[in-house]
């Protein structure tokens, strides 16, 4: 019985891992898009900051880095995160993006 409630414990961990990893990458990919239609690259790192915070809680340590080489904008975000109940090993998640830069006509 035991067993089976680790797997369980395990289960759910992990479900909410991929969750919390899939709320990141959109995250990343919509401020990234978002930098690289307007162009305002500081803007999107505060913005996507505060997604991370609101979509992914207990994320703490983040290093998050949105660049434009004037051709296309690179967003990446870097932080430890702890999972709700108890913490079985410590989770690092990393997510990249890119996408080009939109010239209008």
């Amino acid at each position: 019985m035991v067993v089976f409630f680790m797997l369980l414990l395990l289960i759910v961990q992990i479900g909410f891992l991929v969750v919390a990893r899939n709320a990141t990458a959109v995250a990343v990919d919509a401020a990234v898009r978002a930098a690289s239609v307007d162009g305002e690259v500081a803007l999107a790192a505060d913005r996507l900051g505060r997604d991370i915070g609101a979509t992914v809680p207990g994320s703490s340590d983040a290093r998050i880095s949105v660049v434009s080489d004037g051709r296309s904008v690179t967003g990446s975000v870097s932080f430890s995160w702890t999972p709700p109940g108890p913490d079985l090993i410590p989770i690092r998640i990393e997510v990249t993006r890119s996408a080009p830069v939109v010239i209008p006509p």
